[in-house]
């Protein structure tokens, strides 16, 4: 009898386990379907795309003359007239200053310390005439580096002539084999973020530069157009399109993931209860979307959480 009394607690002692493991199980279940509600809740869809996919290579510039001229006076003395302002385009040719020699200039003003007579004066200036100083190029004065009655030498430069304002960038190794001259680029000016302007590739450098322990190439971006508010020394965001792909699938690149260097999506199962991750093949990317190779169809769905993609685009700005 006794011995029965102990089999039956253990009976009601393993209901009581059975029981307990059903509901854990089931409180389980319910936490995991509630976060996966929640889960698929923080998610935003997006459709995989097929259409016009534009690759642009990305730099930083800056807005240098082209060829910069340095002119000098081929006598010293002093300055006498200064006939150009900054921003001034002069012809070839065209004279820039009127200057005196050390002797005439010495002799005019003995002159004036005695008196002189007109008749002395107008001997010395045609014995000792005006020195013009011309232009050698056809530009723009983008500097302008005397004033009348300054003293000048023949070694240091009355003016800068630019033939050009061009943007001058530096494209990494890794990025310059898609690089072409005549290829298109845009740019941003950081002094007017807002407006875009368009270019064309004037030459790329045959030799490399290191820069920061990065092997580089000049590139040289000529503006399609004259820009009034262009001023030598700007920084420039340079985009230069290397490619075009008239049927390309692409997403926003927020939609991507990266695990051990391997690209990820997030879709729904067979079912559509739950998001599972599938793995993707990916190609090139410009400023927000990336295109894809493999592992999606066009129009099919995929998520991405808002929160992470939120936290990536900050990231990518400050970065920037």
């Amino acid at each position: 009898m006794k011995k029965s009394f102990f089999r039956t607690k253990k009976f009601i002692f393993g209901i009581i386990v059975l029981i307990l493991i059903g509901g854990s199980c089931a409180g389980i279940k319910r936490v995991k379907a509630k976060n996966e509600l929640k889960k698929m809740a923080d998610l935003s869809p997006v459709r995989v795309s097929k259409g016009l996919f534009i690759i642009k290579t990305q730099a930083i510039g800056v807005v240098e003359p082209e060829n910069r001229v340095l002119v000098t006076p081929s006598v010293n003395g002093r300055a006498e007239e200064v006939l150009f302002r900054e921003g001034d385009i002069m012809k070839k040719g065209q004279i820039l200053a009127w200057i005196s020699s050390s002797e005439r200039t010495a002799l005019l003003d003995s002159l004036k310390m005695k008196d002189s007579t007109p008749e002395e004066k107008k001997m010395v200036e045609e014995a000792y005439n005006l020195t013009p100083v011309v232009s050698p190029i056809e530009g723009m004065i983008v500097k302008r580096a005397v004033e009348a009655g300054q003293s000048v030498n023949a070694g240091k430069e009355i003016a800068i002539l630019s033939d050009r304002l061009i943007i001058k960038t530096y494209v990494d190794e890794t990025d310059i084999g898609s690089v072409k001259e005549s290829q298109k680029a845009e740019f941003y000016l950081d002094s007017f973020p807002k407006d875009k302007y368009e270019g064309n590739v004037l030459s790329i450098a045959r030799e490399s530069t290191l820069k920061e322990g990065v092997t580089v190439y000049e590139v040289k971006i000529l503006p399609s157009r004259q820009i009034p508010v262009l001023r030598s020394g700007m920084t420039t965001d340079v985009r230069i399109i290397t490619d075009i792909k008239s049927k390309a699938l692409n997403l926003p690149k927020k939609a991507i993931s990266y695990k051990d260097g391997d690209a990820f999506v997030t879709i729904k199962d067979a079912k559509g209860e739950k998001t599972i991750s599938k793995k993707v093949e990916v190609g090139a990317t410009n400023d927000k979307t990336i295109e894809l190779l493999s592992g999606v169809s066009e129009n099919d769905t995929v998520y991405y959480s808002t929160g992470i993609a939120k936290e990536r685009s900050n990231m990518e700005i400050n970065a920037n």
